[in-house]
C-alpha cells in the first residue's frame, strides 16, 4: 500500500459515516457505525485500493473515522482528508504516523487547503486562498521532516516556527506518508510541485486534464519529483 509505482492503477472509493451521496440527502445520525462498517468492508471486498475519508467544517473527525474503518478492515488503504492549519503540523504528523503504525502502513494524507471562505470561517480561518496554500506548504515541509528526521530540527516560516521538533513514532515506510493534493490556482500548483505524491483532478475535460498534468509536472521537475495523478 505504500507509495505504489508510478504506472500502477489504484481505485479509490469514498467512506461516508452515514447514508448520503451527491444524489441522496443525509439520513440518520451523523455517525452510523453499522453503515460505516458495512461501507468500508464492501469497498475492501470489492477490491478497492483506498477509501477517501472526507473533511468539511461540520463533519465528524476524519482521523477518528479512519481509525474505526481500519479496525473493521484488513487491507484497504486510507486516504484521509486533513485541512492544514487547524492542528500544529508536528502534532498532525505524529497523529498520522501513529495511525500508520497501528494500521500496518495503510495511511495516506489528502492535504486540503480549503476553497470556500464561508466554510473556512466556520472553523475560524480567515486567511486568503494564497495565504492558505503558503501555510499548507510550510505544514507539509514540517510534516515530512517529522516523518523522516533522525534528529531534532528547527523551522521558521511565516506561519509556523518550531524548535527541536522530533517524533519518536515514524511511519512504516521510511520515506514518510504519501501525500495527495489538489488545487488549480498558481499558488496551489507551486505547492503541488513541491509536495504532491499524487495530484488530484476532478471531472475536467480531456484537454483540461492534459494541461493540468503538464503544468503540475513542470512545477514538480525542479524539485526532482514525478507525481502520480488521480481523476475523480
Amino acid at each position: 500500500m505504500r507509495f505504489p509505482s508510478p504506472d500502477a492503477i489504484e481505485f479509490i472509493g469514498f467512506a461516508a459515516p452515514r447514508y448520503q451521496s451527491e444524489t441522496h440527502a443525509p439520513e440518520g445520525p451523523a455517525i452510523d457505525r453499522d453503515y460505516l462498517r458495512l461501507l468500508a468492508q464492501a469497498h475492501e471486498w470489492g477490491g478497492f485500493d483506498r477509501i477517501l475519508v472526507a473533511f468539511y467544517a461540520t463533519a465528524p473527525d476524519a482521523l477518528l473515522l479512519s481509525a474505526q474503518i481500519a479496525a473493521v478492515t484488513d487491507r484497504i488503504g486510507l486516504m484521509i482528508a486533513h485541512r492544514t492549519g487547524f492542528t500544529a503540523p508536528t502534532v498532525a504528523a505524529r497523529q498520522f504516523a501513529t495511525l500508520d503504525q497501528l494500521t500496518g502502513g495503510r495511511v495516506a494524507i489528502h492535504a486540503i487547503s480549503g476553497g470556500d471562505d464561508r466554510e473556512l470561517a466556520q472553523d475560524g480561518d480567515h486567511l486568503t486562498k494564497d495565504q492558505r496554500y503558503a501555510r499548507t506548504d510550510e505544514f507539509l515541509t514540517i510534516a515530512r521532516q517529522v516523518w523522516t528526521a533522525a534528529s531534532p530540527f528547527d523551522f521558521a516560516g511565516a506561519h509556523y516556527r518550531v524548535e527541536r521538533a522530533f517524533s519518536e513514532v515514524k511511519p512504516v515506510d521510511p520515506r514518510g506518508i504519501p501525500v495527495f493534493f489538489g488545487g488549480a490556482s498558481p499558488a496551489a500548483i507551486a505547492v503541488a510541485g513541491r509536495h504532491a505524491d499524487t495530484y488530484a483532478l476532478w471531472g475536467e475535460s480531456l484537454d483540461q486534464v492534459r494541461e493540468a498534468i503538464r503544468t503540475v509536472r513542470a512545477a514538480a521537475a525542479p524539485h526532482g519529483r514525478d507525481p502520480r495523478f488521480s481523476l475523480s
